[in-house]
C-alpha cells in the first residue's frame, strides 16, 4: 500500500495541543468537518485541552500508539526535542513490538515542532529501522506563526519529504496559506526552521533597541510605531512593534505569542547551528543575553518580545 495522493483520503492524527498545536488541529477539525472528510484523532497529555478540539468533531485517543493506529498521516506539535524523542521513541517501540499487527498501509509523520538537527536525524534514523512492523515515513514540517495566524489560516509550514502535495492538501487552506518545500532532507528543514526564527529574533532584538533609545530621545512608542506601521508594514514586525508600544509598552506581558521560554530554545539552537559550521552569530548572542535578563527579572511566560525591557534605560 502507499500513502494518499490528497487530503480526501488522510486519516489524520495529532499529537501535542499547546498554544499553537491547539489552535492548527481545531482549524484542520473545522476546515474538515466542513470538507466533509474523516476527522482528525488526537492525543494530548494534559486531556482537558482536548475538549475544544473534540467539540469541533474530533476524536480523542487514549495513548500516542493509539492515534499512531488510527492514522496515517501524524502531526507532532511539542515543546521541545525531548518531548519529540518520546513520542516518537513509543511509536517505534509499539511498530517494533509483537504487540502491533503487520500493517502494509505506511504511516507518515509530520513533526512540526522546532528541533535542533541532531533530534531531526535522530528520528529520521529511527524511522528507517528496517525490521519496524509498518513502514514509516518522515517529515519535518516546521511552521511559521503565532496562534492568531494559525486562527485566520495564514502560517507559513515547511516540508521536507517526497510527500509534499498530501501536506499541501491537508494544510493549505486549512491552517497555512502556502508551503515552502525543502526537498526531500528532513535535516535541511530543521536548520531552515532555526535561521528563520534567528531572524526573526534579530528583528526583535532591533525593534527594541530602537524603540528604547527614541523613547528617551523624546520620540513616543505610538509614534515611532507609526513609522513601523508605514514604512516596514510586515505583519511579525507590525506585530511586534505593537506589543512595545501598546499598553503604556507593557504588552509583551500580556499578548503572548512565542514566551521568553521559547526564544531562548530558539535562539540558541540557531548559535548552535552556526557554531556548527564555525561562525558566530553576535546578534543571537544579544538577543539571549536580554532574554535572560527578562528570565532573570521578569517571567519566563511574557512574551519573547519582553527582550525590549532589558534595553531601557530604567529598566
Amino acid at each position: 500500500m502507499s500513502l494518499p495522493k490528497d487530503a480526501t483520503a488522510a486519516r489524520i492524527g495529532w499529537i501535542g495541543l499547546g498554544t499553537l498545536g491547539q489552535v492548527m488541529a481545531l482549524k484542520l477539525q473545522q476546515h474538515r468537518t466542513a470538507a466533509n472528510q474523516s476527522p482528525l484523532t488526537v492525543y494530548n497529555r494534559t486531556q482537558s485541552k482536548c475538549v475544544v478540539v473534540e467539540q469541533a468533531g474530533a476524536n480523542v485517543a487514549d495513548s500516542v500508539t493509539d492515534v499512531a493506529v488510527s492514522s496515517n498521516v501524524l502531526f507532532l506539535s511539542l515543546f521541545d526535542d525531548q518531548s519529540v524523542k518520546k513520542v516518537v521513541g513509543q511509536i517505534i517501540e509499539f511498530y517494533s513490538s509483537a504487540k502491533s499487527t503487520e500493517i502494509t498501509e505506511p504511516l507518515l509523520i509530520a513533526d512540526t515542532t522546532t528541533v535542533q538537527p541532531q533530534t531531526t536525524e535522530w528520528v529520521k534514523k529511527q524511522v528507517c529501522q528496517s525490521a519496524l512492523r509498518r513502514p514509516i515515513e518522515f517529515s519535518q514540517t516546521p511552521v511559521w506563526g503565532a496562534p492568531p495566524a494559525a486562527h485566520a489560516a495564514n502560517l507559513v509550514l515547511v516540508t521536507s519529504s517526497r510527500h509534499e502535495q498530501l501536506l499541501r492538501s491537508i494544510a493549505v487552506p486549512a491552517i497555512a496559506r502556502t508551503i515552502i518545500n525543502c526537498g526531500d532532507d528532513p535535516v535541511r528543514a530543521a536548520k531552515f526552521k532555526i535561521m528563520g526564527n534567528f531572524m526573526i529574533a534579530s528583528m526583535i532584538e532591533a525593534l527594541g533597541q530602537a524603540f528604547a533609545v527614541a523613547h528617551e530621545s523624546g520620540i513616543s512608542r505610538e509614534l515611532y510605531l507609526k513609522f513601523v506601521e508605514e514604512v516596514l508594514p510586515a505583519p511579525p514586525i507590525v506585530g511586534y512593534a505593537r506589543k512595545m508600544a501598546e499598553e503604556d509598552g507593557e504588552a509583551s506581558k500580556s499578548q503572548v505569542g512565542f514566551t521568553v521560554r521559547g526564544g531562548l530554545k530558539d535562539v540558541g539552537y540557531a548559535i548552535g547551528v552556526a557554531e556548527d559550521v564555525g561562525m558566530t552569530l553576535p546578534i543571537a548572542e544579544l538577543a539571549r543575553e536580554h532574554l535572560n535578563w527578562v528570565l532573570d527579572n521578569g517571567e519566563a511566560d511574557w512574551d519573547w518580545s519582553s527582550l525590549a525591557f532589558a534595553l531601557r534605560k530604567n529598566n
